[in-house]
């Protein structure tokens, strides 16, 4: 395009705007140019300006240029820090996506230098000068530097906390603000539609191209323009336990129960009413399946409940005299209990149908079945054996345990199915699956989503241990679901209405559990093993009281034991 009169070259000149004619360049932004306006404004304004004082005051002239010059010297770098990012992630990833969609020149790119490690990636080694300098550096000079910037900002904060009474409560008057996502990645396409083998190519390109894991994708084609936006997945915190459980549990109405944190440790709960009335459970070995039941159980037991566990290989210890629990290890036994509460069921059933809907029919029954695979196998065989020519082929037991899955709601009877596999066969029939509205999965195989939620989109299996999937109508939630050791499940597993009910933070850890064999050996008492045992069993000292089990070993409280050493008592030998 033709310059146009002298007037109008010097009008762009001083504007900042592009001397050829062009037009489409922001001033506040880059635009289309590498410089936006108003920087390129400053350079030509400034310039001539910085010129003129040199000239006419040396003195000043040089402070002012050795100013501009370490400023312009520092925005070079960040300039060439963010093309070679552009280099190495973003051009490369646009041409990708452009020439299938053929789209050349409507598709645009940004990435956050900030996610994962896009930026260390590009940095060079340094070499041994390079590294001295920099700890000289960071060890004499960045000290005094940051001194007063971080002091001005304690200061800050401590006003922030000062004033924070009369701040909160101006929260009601204040105005929702945008959405802070943080770090992500946004395409814009010049296209009002991209089919879904289209965005699945662009969603493979870009998790090919920009190396980092686990990101959240989300698309929008309401518009002239596609946009999509991947954010990095937030996490549930790390670690729930014992005082998470207590700060919910009481709170909560009968039917719900506290599972564990959400994301930003957002509490998490399942309705056993407007939920489902049945949860399974399915994960692989040392997930932590028993941990998720016990859970359940102790909330159920806590307000007034029954727990019913059918175990063959003896994981819910914690249980073993508890009242309220009815703990079946045996075939025989498991097969009572599940005719029972089927057959109890029924006439609840039979009652709800002339109550009110509001009615309720007693006290709730959790029945937790370990190792469904197994237990199924191990009721049927069981069967096979005791079964007379004219009973039935079909285990009683079996069916009654479908029984409960088609009718528990009313009859507060619910079922929590654990198994590695939660196949069809395993339950007796894809039917009788369907009636299981909470799924949890961990450590699952996508062999095991599949058939569990397919309707559900999988993410990637953590290797954290407490975490868990929880599908409820096709939505997977990501939750740390809370731990409990022995003495503390024992604790919370107490009717809240009962006599030393109340909730208190100071159980003892698993750590502060010792076997005695432990505590010789780790030196918390002065005695051997046969000693110790000599002195417990003959009553000497301030002998401790047991306080759960490990294996067969009674297991004693720290403080107790140190206490029983302090007692001041002879050994026997």
């Amino acid at each position: 395009m033709a310059m146009g009169s002298l007037g109008e070259l010097a009008y762009r000149y001083v504007t900042g705007r592009p001397l050829d004619g062009r037009d489409g360049y922001p001033y506040l932004r880059p635009g289309a140019g590498r410089w936006s306006g108003w920087k390129r404004q400053a350079y030509r304004l400034g310039t001539p300006a910085l010129a003129a004082l040199t000239v006419v005051e040396p003195h000043q002239g040089i402070g002012v240029a050795a100013t501009a010059g370490a400023v312009a010297a520092w925005s070079g770098r960040r300039q060439m820090t963010r093309r070679r990012f552009r280099r190495a992630y973003i051009d490369p990833t646009l041409t990708a996506i452009r020439t299938p969609l053929g789209l050349e020149t409507g598709v645009t790119l940004h990435v956050d230098p900030g996610l994962g490690n896009l930026t260390p990636r590009l940095a060079t080694p340094l070499s041994p000068a390079e590294l001295a300098a920099r700890q000289w550096y960071g060890q004499r000079i960045e000290p005094v530097l940051r001194w007063l910037p971080d002091r001005t900002q304690r200061c800050a904060w401590a006003v922030q906390r000062w004033v924070r009474p009369a701040t909160t409560k101006l929260d009601v008057f204040r105005r929702p603000g945008t959405e802070q996502i943080g770090p992500h990645i946004e395409l814009t396409a010049q296209t009002p539609y991209l089919t879904q083998e289209q965005r699945a190519l662009v969603s493979s390109i870009i998790n090919s191209k920009i190396p980092v894991s686990d990101l959240v994708e989300s698309w929008n084609q309401v518009g002239a323009q596609v946009k999509a936006r991947w954010t990095v997945r937030k996490r549930p915190p790390g670690d729930v336990g014992y005082d998470h459980v207590i700060a919910r549990i009481d709170s909560l109405a009968e039917w719900e129960f506290y599972i564990g944190e959400a994301a930003g440790g957002r509490p998490y709960t399942i309705s056993l009413k407007d939920d489902s009335p049945h949860i399974a459970v399915s994960a692989g070995s040392g997930a932590g399946k028993s941990v998720l039941a016990q859970l359940i159980a102790v909330q159920v037991l806590r307000r007034g409940g029954r727990v019913i566990i059918l175990d063959r290989k003896g994981s819910h210890r914690w249980a073993l005299g508890v009242d309220g629990v009815d703990y079946c290890t045996k075939p025989h036994q498991m097969h009572a209990a599940l005719i029972r509460e089927a057959e109890d069921a029924d006439v609840r059933n039979d009652l709800a149908l002339h109550e009110a809907d509001d009615w309720d029919p007693g006290e709730r029954t959790l029945v937790i079945c370990e190792e469904l695979n197994a237990t199924i196998g191990q009721l049927t065989n069981y069967w096979a054996e005791v079964r007379e020519k004219s009973d039935p082929k079909k285990s009683p037991a079996v069916t009654a345990l479908a029984e409960l899955l088609f009718m528990g709601r009313a009859a507060k009877k619910n079922v929590l199915a654990i198994a590695q596999m939660l196949t069809a066969r395993a339950i007796g029939g894809p039917e009788a699956r369907e009636n299981f509205g909470v799924r949890c999965l961990a450590r699952y195989t996508v062999n095991a989503w599949k058939m569990l939620v397919p309707e559900a989109a999988m993410p990637k299996s953590s290797r954290t241990l407490g975490r868990w999937q929880v599908v409820i109508g096709g939505v997977a939630t990501e939750v740390q679901v809370a731990y409990l050791n022995t003495m503390q499940a024992r604790a919370l597993a107490k009717p809240a209405d009962g006599p030393d009910s109340a909730l208190s933070s100071d159980v003892p850890e698993d750590r502060d559990m010792l076997t005695l064999r432990d505590a010789s050996d780790a030196g918390v008492i002065p005695w051997g093993y046969e000693a110790a045992k000599k002195r417990l069993q003959r009553n000497v000292g301030a002998v401790p009281a047991p306080r759960g089990k490990k294996g067969n070993a009674d297991l004693y409280t720290r403080g107790d034991l140190v206490t029983w050493a302090e007692s001041g008592k002879t050994s026997v030998g």
